[in-house]
């Protein structure tokens, strides 16, 4: 961030890296209408096609934003802030494109949806990773242009068997409206867990201030917290989910018990390292699965791609709006000196109740089909 403020022409004032922030986030925006658009059109284009075009023009807006950067002297700020918002509109696509195969190969599981989330876990721990190699600024900024390219080519070169495959159009609009109390339930879910991710975030690094960590140590010691929790999503997501995945009947439960209890024990991690870790790990492992398992739920109605892109299409945007309520919690919470505890007992109780909401549905559907 401090090179890029650099090279935007800003200095290294916090009002300075707000306003880069911002310029560098406006790909938010086209995310949010991006996800809509791909939801409506997928299926019209087809899933291949729609998989080229997202890819090429993600390149095209990296390529575009590191142009801006480093292709000449003077910084256009109006090229760097639309080459993000290009990115964002294309690399919405992504989930909903990575949902969408999965139900045409017929793998739209428990399992084959964490394995897919722990796909951008791992690019979430590459990305970061990449700042620490010994590379300038210029080559850094050009690795995801690297990394992007062969995707390109391939999507270009081949055309699998899957993709002209036909998808079963259900008609079934009782079951399958966007706007039914169940699937409103499962985005409630949507916006709680990522909102509980958020708050949890903001929860940790006043602890480390309480076990005496300050300034750079802070930091560090937050930064290997984050790498820490990452790598348990990995294992969760890779290993563990795909196995407790065989068992549906005990998933809702397994996920109420490592809620409630991460809960209780981030509660009564004041002063405690190791309960502080268990914690985390215990919360990890029930917002890591959550996910998968209401994403299952919502495709369930309906065998179509058309359906699918859309109900992917609402889910990734309930994501983003928990991200931005839990942000927003937790800063008025901080402000008006209220425990972030409290906004997290209240939303993991309100996310219990969703959880159980949700399995008797699905229970009752079952015994109906």
């Amino acid at each position: 961030m401090p090179e890029l403020s650099n090279l935007l022409g800003f200095s290294q004032s916090e009002k300075d890296l707000g306003l880069v922030t911002l310029i560098l986030n406006l790909n938010l925006i086209t995310y949010w209408f991006g996800v809509k658009f791909w939801g409506n059109r997928l299926s019209q284009l087809g899933l291949w096609t729609s998989t080229r075009i997202a890819v090429g023009g993600f390149l095209v807006a990296n390529v575009l934003f590191w142009l801006s950067l480093f292709a000449s002297e003077q910084t256009s700020l109006l090229v760097v802030g639309a080459s993000r918002l290009l990115l964002g509109v294309f690399s919405s696509a992504f989930v909903i494109l990575a949902h969408c195969h999965l139900s045409v190969v017929n793998k739209t599981n428990l399992g084959q949806l964490a394995k897919t989330s722990g796909a951008i876990t791992i690019g979430r721990l590459l990305g970061p990773s990449l700042a620490l190699l010994p590379l300038a600024t210029n080559w850094l900024m050009f690795s995801p242009i690297v990394l992007v390219l062969p995707a390109l080519l391939y999507s270009l070169s081949t055309t699998p068997p899957w993709s002209s495959a036909k998808q079963q159009q259900t008609q079934n609009h009782a079951i399958t409206s966007s706007k039914s109390w169940h699937f409103k339930s499962i985005l409630s879910l949507a916006v709680l867990t990522t909102s509980l991710v958020s708050i949890v975030q903001y929860y940790v690094l006043p602890q480390l201030f309480n076990f005496g960590y300050q300034g750079e140590q802070a930091s560090k010691v937050y930064a290997s917290l984050l790498l820490y929790l990452s790598s348990a999503l990995i294992v969760y997501q890779f290993f563990l989910l795909p196995v407790i995945s065989r068992y549906a009947r005990l998933i809702p439960g397994i996920f109420l018990l490592f809620l409630g209890s991460g809960a209780m024990l981030l509660s009564l991690s004041v002063a405690t390292w190791w309960l502080l870790l268990l914690a985390l790990a215990l919360l990890a492992f029930a917002i890591s699965g959550l996910p998968s398992w209401y994403s299952q739920q919502a495709y369930q109605a309906n065998p179509s791609l058309s359906f699918r892109a859309k109900r992917s299409a609402y889910l990734a945007r309930a994501h983003t709006a928990g991200y931005l309520l839990g942000t927003a919690v937790a800063s008025i919470s901080l402000l008006l000196s209220i425990p972030l505890l409290t906004p997290i007992w209240l939303f993991s109780l309100a996310m219990i109740g969703l959880i159980v909401h949700l399995n008797r549905q699905a229970q009752l559907q079952a015994t109906l089909t």
